[in-house]
């Protein structure tokens, strides 16, 4: 059995189950065997997930706006435990039971894996330490690169923020809505479609813009010791910058491009009004396997490197 889990949009949470040896074709009408009217990114007749017992296949029906496995757009995929579905304004997590039924009437289904237990008497091992400090995200899920950029994001254990432009994805603001998590625009007159989300690790967001944002130029990342309204406020302060004749530009510093050159040529002074309460920024390289770390010292910007492997 393949249960897609919506993990982003406007049916967030919903699981849809397709039983071995059946095709369920989904989309926006009742065109489809399974209709998700509340998305209206949807084609009337999306994409169709097909299980054969042996294994899952994702096949997009001619939609408009195409449907993404792993954020790479297909037309006939064979798809994996843990693969993210993107269709729409939808996310979907693709998770594959392949348990095989427990025989006898009336057995529940239990998982097979063994809960460690320990009798009285049982002899400690002295070898390992007594107590151990809490273990951080094993980030299940995502592929190497993704979980690299994960660590590298929330290894410092700083609040993490995404800046988002939604110029480059009009899903972002119907991904934002349907997250749950808090966020604001950063221009309140909407002369520029950019968004300052707070991103915890537990965060269903992160499945949308890891996985499918990163590489994009969807935006940059941002860590800090302050809430959001403090980053939204300090971020703003750029989002209009004026030339020596007084005329007005929009400073486009979200763009992944603008960050990568402007950034190591600020001065200290500079650089030190441009982060503000920000301790570090994350930002996608030219290549998306790797990226690019920024921070504030004395003598000016920070760059460090980051391989994604």
């Amino acid at each position: 059995m393949v249960i897609l889990e919506a993990v982003s949009g406007p049916v967030a949470g919903r699981r849809v189950e397709i039983r071995a040896g059946t095709i369920l074709r989904i989309g926006r009408t009742t065109k489809s065997d399974y209709a998700i009217a509340e998305d209206s990114y949807l084609s009337g007749l999306h994409f169709a997930v097909e299980c054969d017992g042996t294994q899952c296949r994702v096949r997009d029906m001619g939609s408009s706006n195409g449907t993404f496995v792993n954020g790479s757009r297909v037309t006939d995929q064979v798809v994996r435990e843990g693969d993210s579905l993107l269709a729409g304004g939808s996310t979907f997590t693709i998770h594959i039971d392949t348990m095989p039924p427990v025989t006898g009437v009336g057995l529940p289904r239990v998982a097979t894996a063994a809960t460690p237990t320990m009798a009285i008497g049982t002899r400690i091992d002295r070898t390992m330490p007594e107590f151990a400090p809490a273990p951080s995200p094993a980030w299940s899920g995502f592929s190497r690169p993704q979980a690299a950029l994960l660590k590298a994001l929330y290894g410092p254990g700083d609040p993490v923020f995404a800046i988002l432009d939604a110029a480059r994805d009009s899903r972002i603001p119907a991904f934002l809505d349907a997250s749950g998590e808090k966020y604001s625009a950063m221009d309140p007159l909407g002369r520029a479609q950019v968004y300052v989300v707070a991103v915890p690790h537990e965060a269903r967001l992160l499945d949308v813009l890891v996985k499918d944002g990163w590489g994009r130029g969807w935006g940059f990342y941002g860590t800090a010791k302050k809430g959001l309204d403090d980053i939204l406020a300090h971020l703003a302060n750029f989002v209009n910058l004026y030339t020596q004749l007084g005329n007005s530009v929009t400073f486009r510093f979200w763009d992944p491009r603008v960050l990568r050159a402007l950034t190591p040529l600020m001065s200290p002074q500079e650089a030190e009004a441009f982060f503000g309460p920000l301790e570090r920024l994350i930002v996608e390289a030219e290549k998306p396997e790797m990226a690019l770390e920024f921070s504030v010292s004395p003598r000016g910007p920070r760059q460090q490197t980051l391989v994604l492997a």
